[in-house]
């Protein structure tokens, strides 16, 4: 399934700034911590605040995912 991941506002789940797509089958759960490894450095660690599917003409799935930092939280 087609997936994106975005950075989202903490208390509306509003997407911001897209961080990373791809195909994934896997079941994604809020709550479930992400790291993205975005080059040298240490990875993006993001929290899942909300799964949106979207079903598409045709029947393709497209997967939202919304996360926030973890210290965006407190």
């Amino acid at each position: 399934m087609e997936t994106e991941i975005y950075e989202s506002d903490p208390f509306s789940a509003k997407k911001q700034n897209l961080l990373v797509r791809f195909t994934s089958d896997y079941r994604f759960q809020k709550g479930d911590e992400i790291y993205i490894h975005q080059g040298e450095g240490r990875p993006l660690k993001v929290r899942l605040i909300d799964v949106r599917i979207h079903i598409q003409d045709g029947g393709s799935l497209t997967r939202i995912l919304a996360t926030v930092r973890p210290d965006e939280l407190y």
